[in-house]
């Protein structure tokens, strides 16, 4: 972080995440690992964020961690994988968990991991090549087309890595939705909840995928991402570089997503 220039970080637990099949030991796990969590941010005052983990699908359980993380141990929010053992976000088994977050006026911070099938679409190849990025767009487009951003205005929800195939397929949901009765009788409007969305810009960012992006949002939702340490550390800084440079981005709205598109997320760091 001193390195790079980074004076804050969002802990995190990355794919793939808690749950190995056992609901009682995602829960131990999940309780751990944010307990952890919050001993570093105690430990480090004002350097670090913390993402509490929930031992999803298990709803029942993950409410209970949802109550400990916020009032106990003062998460700034919470990461959810874009599926659970093959459930994925906008399904209606995990509408309570929803609930409860868009009570709180919760931040929500996805993160990809493997497709239930990837045995059969990732042909071998590494699954955060490509699809971890098919899945943060099929989970997104869930939880768009299934209602749950419509009834939960009050998320703010964090899109990773550019928003994955989203910005290509973006225009293409929101025509082809609309042949859906389901989704019409619900009265969603999928650009909107897109624009709406926040978007973190870790990983590999060019003029083309950020381009995309932008036609979708406003550089006010966009916000930097290291993705340390799955990006090892030597490749940060150039990414970072690289970001910084791109001519998208004018002076205000780079500053913006350095930081001040965050402190808006999270005010309880401002001043760090």
């Amino acid at each position: 972080m001193d390195e790079v220039g980074i004076a804050v970080s969002m802990l995190s637990v990355s794919s793939p995440g808690v749950h190995f099949g056992d609901d009682e030991r995602a829960a131990a796990l999940a309780r751990h690992v944010n307990e952890l969590g919050a001993q570093v941010v105690r430990d480090h005052p004002g350097r670090f964020g913390l993402f509490a983990s929930l031992p999803l699908p298990n709803v029942d359980l993950a409410l209970g961690e949802v109550a400990y993380a916020f009032d106990e141990l003062g998460a700034d929010g919470v990461v959810m994988m874009t599926n659970a053992q093959g459930v994925y976000l906008g399904d209606q088994v995990l509408d309570p968990a929803f609930d409860e977050l868009n009570r709180r006026g919760a931040v929500v911070f996805i993160h990809p991991t493997s497709p239930a099938c990837f045995e059969k679409t990732s042909f071998g190849y590494p699954r955060p090549m490509i699809e971890f990025l098919f899945d943060t767009t099929r989970a997104v487009t869930h939880l768009i087309l299934s209602g749950t951003l419509k009834r939960c205005p009050d998320l703010k929800i964090i899109v990773p890595h550019s928003g994955g195939a989203l910005p290509s397929v973006a225009s293409r949901v929101d025509v082809m939705s609309q042949m859906i009765p389901e989704v019409g009788s619900l009265g969603i409007e999928p650009h909107r909840h897109v624009g709406d969305l926040h978007y973190d810009l870790a990983g590999f960012v060019t003029e083309g995928t950020l381009g995309g992006l932008l036609d979708l949002v406003d550089p006010s939702q966009l916000l930097y991402g290291s993705d340390w340490p799955f990006t090892p550390g030597p490749f940060i800084k150039p990414l970072a570089e690289r970001l910084d440079s791109n001519p998208l981005l004018d002076d205000g709205a780079r500053d913006a997503m350095h930081r001040g598109n965050a402190l808006r997320l999270f005010p309880r760091l401002v001043g760090s």
